[in-house]
């Protein structure tokens, strides 16, 4: 199987405020999505990461390219890309990754999304072909979301497709099974070799993936920086369920169901305790992931 990160854009952000520290320098995240490939699913992406559909730098008149099929942004998406301000790393952008590998976007099968947040969903309309593997919790939970919400959570129905309704294959569908080092019940992706894991409070529905030779759990936004996980890793005591180093800032604001999160993040920091390697989407430093 093969599963490799690619940096879609980045993004600055003060220190403190997405929890990297007391420091409010700012640090420069990262917005990661993955290209997996095995003979079950043939070419898949996790998540597209941000594009030309939310960030038409490469459009005229402020709308997205030509045949993604989304038309001018909405007021409440350019306020949230204006207070984000990503730039776009064309390296890193979907098409560019698929061409250097001989694939097209009609090429790719599945598109798995861990959660509907803008910079996980920012190009899924652009795959009419492909299947689409998420939480129909967390589909539901959009659908129903009124404008105040949306633009605190970032999730605008004018990016998913129309017939996502039709497309979807419901995570909660797949074989439950039970995963080491506390991680608790996910779904089987492939056998022996990927899992789906629930990663509560961030966003409702999201999943993270635990890549089972590797003792690997990619945690995508159950917080921002590794360096949090560490803290609550170092605070957390036998049988202890919840870290000492709680959500702050930009985590806890976002946060669908804080109480949830901060399960999430105790969690994680026994995982890691225990021996695991935990990756995030928006961490700086590399992951034994990324390409290149």
């Amino acid at each position: 199987m093969k599963f490799e990160f690619y940096n879609s854009a980045t993004i600055k952000a003060p220190g403190a405020l997405v929890g990297a520290g007391p420091d409010w320098s700012p640090v420069t995240l990262k917005v990661r999505w993955a290209f997996l490939d095995h003979p079950t699913f043939g070419p898949t992406l996790v998540d597209t990461g941000y594009g030309p559909s939310t960030y038409p730098s490469l459009a005229s008149g402020g709308s997205s390219p030509s045949g993604n099929g989304l038309p001018t942004r909405s007021i409440g998406l350019r306020m949230y890309t204006s207070l984000f301000r990503a730039r776009l790393r064309p390296e890193g952008q979907i098409d560019a990754v698929l061409a250097d590998k001989g694939l097209t976007l009609e090429d790719i099968q599945y598109v798995i999304v861990t959660h509907f947040h803008v910079d996980h969903v920012s190009e899924l309309r652009r795959f009419s072909n492909a299947r689409i593997l998420a939480s129909r919790r967390g589909f539901d939970a959009v659908r129903r979301a009124g404008w105040r919400a949306s633009l605190l959570h970032g999730t605008f129905t004018e990016l998913l497709p129309t017939d996502l309704d039709r497309r979807l294959e419901p995570i909660e569908a797949l074989p439950p099974i039970n995963l080491p080092d506390g991680l608790g019940t996910g779904w089987l992706l492939v056998p022996e070799l990927a899992s789906l894991v629930p990663m509560n409070g961030h966003a409702t529905g999201q999943v993270g993936i635990y890549i089972h030779s590797e003792h690997y759990l990619y945690a995508v936004d159950a917080h921002f920086v590794l360096g949090a996980l560490d803290r609550a890793a170092e605070g957390l005591e036998p049988g202890l369920t919840k870290p000492k180093v709680t959500l702050s800032g930009l985590p806890r604001l976002i946060a669908d169901d804080i109480a949830a999160a901060e399960t999430t993040l105790a969690r994680l920091a026994a995982f890691k305790r225990a021996g695991g390697r935990v990756g995030l989407c928006h961490d700086p430093d590399r992951d034994p992931f990324d390409a290149g």
